[in-house]
């Protein structure tokens, strides 16, 4: 009897940005080969579950991760001390950042990605980086013969987004469709894309208060593709 065939590889990318409106934007992509999905997410929940557990945190698994109030100890489930002063408590928080990089790391088979632009127009330089990001995932899909979505935080109202998948030529074209837009919310990895676009935007701006972070986007993806100006 012959065997189905088996589905074609697809690589899903889940992508968010960073930086600020007035002189840095930047985007980061998260890439797991569909057949990596599954673990990929069992390590995401592994950890959510570890930061439920910490009594010094006890962040409910359910409830969103988002880097900038993670770095300012604010939010719904972390704005009150748990540990013995305010500056510890804050730093527990900040390295729930690193622990999700961490996390990420572990993943197999993980793709990480980071470009940014200095820009004195935010409203152009946003979906050019955009459009030139793309263009970087299309090639590495190219050069390992399979197809990929692109996932990215939002609820659908960024044209420029979608414009520039349009853009694409088709020939040679390996990324499928639109982007797909989830809010990070409700998805789990597109959390860890904003963990790892603040991180890779931090690296980049050297802020003195974020100074405990500029190494931890390069020391935990020391093999990732940048971050590199685009």
């Amino acid at each position: 009897m012959a065997t189905a065939p088996s589905a074609a590889p697809l690589r899903l990318y889940f992508v968010d940005d960073g930086g600020n409106a007035r002189t840095t934007v930047c985007f980061a992509s998260l890439g797991i080969d569909l057949a990596h999905a599954d673990a990929a997410n069992q390590r995401w929940r592994a950890f959510r579950a570890e930061l439920n557990a910490d009594a010094r945190l006890e962040i409910p698994a359910d409830s969103s991760l988002h880097s900038v109030k993670l770095v300012g100890a604010r939010g719904r489930h972390v704005h009150r001390s748990r540990s013995t002063d305010r500056d510890t408590h804050r730093q527990h928080c900040q390295e729930v950042i690193l622990r999700g990089l961490r996390t990420i790391a572990a993943m197999p088979g993980a793709r990480v990605r980071a470009v940014y632009r200095e820009t004195d127009d935010y409203g152009r330089d946003r979906p050019a980086l955009y459009a030139g990001l793309l263009r970087q995932l299309n090639a590495e899909l190219a050069k390992s013969g399979i197809h990929g979505v692109v996932i990215v935080d939002g609820d659908g109202t960024d044209g420029a987004l979608r414009r520039a998948h349009r853009a694409l030529p088709d020939e040679g074209r390996h990324i499928v469709g639109d982007p797909v837009f989830r809010p990070a919310r409700l998805l789990d990895l597109l959390q860890g894309a904003d963990m790892l676009a603040y991180s890779a935007y931090q690296a980049i701006a050297k802020h003195p208060s974020r100074a405990f972070m500029w190494h931890w986007f390069g020391s935990t993806f020391p093999s990732a593709h940048g971050p590199s100006a685009l």
